[in-house]
């Protein structure tokens, strides 16, 4: 009977941890998914894409200086509209996901942008707008997934993907970003 016992409670034991999901997993983000265009609402935050251009070249003026990047791939500016809802948050954690799956967070090349996101607080209640700036290979922007949350790699915190629509259009030599964003 005692063997017995103990041959039930490993098998047991056995099934529970091949069936139990990875820690990872448990803790992972809160995932709330749409498209381009429309507002995509989470318990925490909402986001609404609004323009994706895409450029050799980006210029804004810094501290009453022109300043103008160039990069070996292509800028791409994603315009957007937050908003929060429970409490003061910041959205620090803005990654796309291109063509081949691989993620590209933020430029901190452009990290003294006007209008940039990454460096507001979201109030309750008001909408803030601004723009995420990312540099990556021009092949990656076929098909783009943005990813914005409070924080990369968020554990039991709202994440939003949005799909972004596909990049037909050709890549300007230059864009050029103002106060208002793109």
């Amino acid at each position: 009977m005692t063997i017995a016992g103990v041959i039930v409670a490993a098998l047991t034991l056995s099934f529970l941890q091949t069936t139990t999901p990875p820690y990872a997993m448990i803790t992972g983000p809160l995932k709330t998914s749409g498209q381009q265009g429309e507002a995509v609402t989470s318990t925490t935050f909402s986001v609404q894409v609004g323009d994706v251009a895409r450029a050799r070249t980006i210029g804004y003026n810094r501290f009453g200086e022109a300043v103008a990047l160039e990069s070996s791939g292509v800028w791409v500016v994603v315009s957007a509209e937050l908003r929060g809802f429970k409490e003061t948050m910041p959205v620090h954690g803005a990654t796309i996901v291109g063509a081949s799956g691989r993620r590209y967070r933020q430029s901190d090349r452009a990290s003294g942008a006007p209008d940039v996101l990454s460096t507001k607080v979201l109030q309750p209640g008001l909408p803030t707008t601004g723009i995420f700036i990312f540099e990556m290979p021009e092949d990656e922007t076929g098909t783009m997934t943005l990813v914005v949350s409070e924080q990369y790699e968020p554990q039991l915190q709202d994440e939003i993907s949005l799909t972004l629509e596909p990049q037909d259009e050709a890549v300007r030599e230059r864009l050029d970003i103002g106060p208002d964003g793109i």
